[in-house]
């Protein structure tokens, strides 16, 4: 059984190494563990949605079991740990732009800079300057397609194609619907003079951001609820939409549902994906993730066991959804 991380005694970065992160996931902070510079995500607030069955959203165990399957999947990921902090389960996520601390004896300085892919996509000046909306935030398929296979930094970069089908299929899969162009993108080299072996060459950086999976502001007495009628489970694991949205007269700004789109056989690159997706899931031990995760520790819920059958499940109809659309694919 997974053992959970007390965060409350662990150090904290001194003021004046003034690190912060951004995002509206909820509240971060960052802590040395393990020789590193991790940040702690906390889980944030449901005050202000309508109705809300609980106070705080799962997002944090969402980032940690999203980002485990990458790893069962063999995509590189940011490194997570689960754990407690001011007695809420958190998720800590190595920083992975500050090395170890073997490498750096000040902490306040990072070694790589993240360029999230919304930064390249304003950087990039389309031919077609009449259709290009020229934003970086912009989530058009054919825009975040075109600035993949032209925008200069990331045509020298192998493997982006692949990383952003790879990301779409498995996304669906966990039903994460918050891929924007903000949460992946490259790590370049700040010091290539002193840490010349740690990157000579700007490359991918590891999937990060997955704390919007998993249904993470429904209760457990609403997952109880779905799991009684076997329709509601198969239309959740469906009926989801990601961040990208048709282009084209019928479908301009229409978010897109990835299992249809993974069906309709319309870009190879995504088909491939598919494939490698087959060729690498294992379900038992997705299953064995899942279940390794305890129950709660002391009073502190952390995943009960009808959170485990409700997420199960879902993952099993969504394999299912991938298989079987592959399968169309290649009958016709």
């Amino acid at each position: 059984m997974l053992e959970l991380v007390d965060f409350d005694s662990v150090q904290t970065p001194s003021s004046a190494s003034f690190i912060v992160y951004g995002g509206n996931a909820g509240a971060k902070e960052a802590v040395i563990y393990n020789d590193g510079v991790w940040m702690i995500k906390h889980p944030k607030t449901t005050r202000d949605l309508l109705n809300p069955q609980i106070s705080y959203t799962t997002s944090p165990l969402s980032e940690f079991l999203g980002s485990k399957i990458y790893e069962s999947l063999g995509i590189p990921v940011h490194e997570t740990a689960l754990g407690i902090r001011k007695n809420k389960i958190v998720v800590a996520c190595k920083d992975f732009t500050f090395g170890t601390s073997q490498l750096v004896t000040d902490m306040s300085v990072p070694i790589l800079r993240l360029v999230p892919f919304h930064d390249l996509k304003n950087s990039f000046m389309s031919n077609d300057v009449d259709e290009y909306s020229g934003t970086g935030s912009e989530t058009l398929l054919d825009e975040v397609l075109a600035t993949i296979n032209n925008q200069e930094n990331l045509k020298s970069i192998p493997g982006v194609l692949e990383r952003f089908w790879d990301m779409f299929v498995i996304d669906a899969f966990i039903g994460n619907n918050d891929r924007n162009n903000g949460n992946w993108g490259i790590l370049v080299n700040m010091w290539p003079d002193i840490f010349q072996h740690v990157l000579s060459a700007p490359q991918l950086a590891p999937v990060y951001d997955n704390g919007n999976a998993f249904f993470n502001k429904r209760s457990v007495m609403q997952m109880q609820k779905r799991l009684e009628d076997d329709e509601y489970v198969q239309n959740d694991a469906y009926n989801i939409e990601c961040a990208y949205k048709y282009t084209g007269l019928d479908n301009e700004g229409h978010k897109i549902n990835p299992f249809e789109f993974i069906e309709s056989g319309s870009h190879q690159g995504c088909t491939d994906a598919g494939c490698r997706f087959m060729n690498s899931v294992d379900m038992a031990k997705i299953e064995a993730i899942i279940n390794d995760i305890p129950e709660h520790v002391g009073t502190l819920a952390v995943m009960p066991r009808i959170q485990k059958e409700f997420y199960t499940k879902l993952l099993k109809a969504r394999f299912v959804l991938i298989k079987n659309a592959l399968n169309k694919i290649f009958s016709t």
